[in-house]
C-alpha cells in the first residue's frame, strides 16, 4: 500500500512573509494524525498562533508532513532572549490591548533595539497616561484620537508601576503607532502625517498618534 504524505497545514499568511507582533498564524492543532504547534517567536491564545514580534514567518516540518512547527525569525538573524529583564529608557515594542478616556493598556511583547527586536519570554503589561501620549499640554490629548485596540505601538519604559505594570511614554516623535488596520475595511493604514493614517483601499483616514520613521 502506498503511503502519501499528509498535506503541510494552511498558514493565514506565506512563508516568507515579515510578519508584526499580534499577527494570526494559523489555528494550533494536535492530533494523532497531524500536529501544528507553535514556536519560538509566537504564541497561541484561544487555539490560534499568533507573532510575537517582527519578523518572517516561518514553518518546520517533518518528511511526511505530519509534524509542524510555526515560527517567527527576527530581522538580522538576532536570536529570541528567553529571559529579558525591562528597565526605565527602553524602547520596546507592544500591542493596545485596552484604552479609555484617560489611558492605554499595551501588552508588550519585546525590547525593541535599533531595527531589531528582542522577544520576551513572559509578556508584561504597560500603562500609557493620558500626559504621556505626546507632548503638549495633557488636557488638549484625546486617548481615542490616539490609540486604538490592536494597534502595535513603540514606547519607552518610564518607570515600574506594580505587578510587572511598567508606565510607558510614546510622547518622543519616534514612539506611538507603527502598525494599525482600518475599522472598516481591515487593511493596514499607512501614516499620512503624525497624526493620521489612511487606508489604501478605502481612503478612509483615522486619528492616530504616529511614529516617526525611526533610523536605520
Amino acid at each position: 500500500m502506498t503511503t502519501t504524505a499528509t498535506p503541510l497545514p494552511k498558514l493565514e499568511q506565506g512563508i516568507g512573509s515579515t510578519v508584526a507582533p499580534g499577527d494570526r498564524l494559523a489555528r494550533s492543532r494536535i492530533t494523532k494524525q497531524h500536529k501544528l504547534i507553535s514556536g519560538p517567536g509566537t504564541y497561541v491564545k484561544s487555539g490560534q498562533i499568533y507573532a510575537s514580534v517582527v519578523g518572517t514567518l516561518g514553518m518546520t516540518s517533518t518528511e511526511d508532513g505530519t509534524n509542524n512547527e510555526v515560527s517567527v525569525t527576527l530581522a538580522g538573524n538576532r536570536q529570541l532572549a528567553s529571559e529579558q529583564v525591562l528597565s526605565v529608557g527602553q524602547i520596546v515594542l507592544g500591542k493596545v490591548v485596552r484604552i479609555n478616556i484617560m489611558q492605554v493598556t499595551v501588552e508588550i511583547y519585546s525590547q525593541n533595539v535599533g531595527m531589531t527586536a528582542n522577544a520576551l519570554s513572559n509578556f508584561s503589561s504597560g500603562i500609557i497616561r493620558k500626559e504621556d501620549v505626546r507632548s503638549g499640554a495633557s488636557e488638549e490629548v484625546e486617548i481615542i484620537s490616539s490609540y486604538r485596540p490592536g494597534d502595535v505601538i513603540l514606547a519607552k519604559i518610564l518607570s515600574l508601576g506594580d505587578s510587572r505594570r511598567y508606565f510607558l511614554t510614546t510622547a518622543e516623535a519616534d514612539l506611538g503607532v507603527v502598525r494599525a488596520t482600518c475599522a472598516s475595511s481591515g487593511k493596514e493604514m499607512v501614516p499620512i502625517s503624525w497624526k493620521e493614517m489612511q487606508c489604501p483601499v478605502t481612503k478612509v483616514k483615522e486619528a492616530r498618534k504616529c511614529a516617526k520613521p525611526r533610523q536605520k
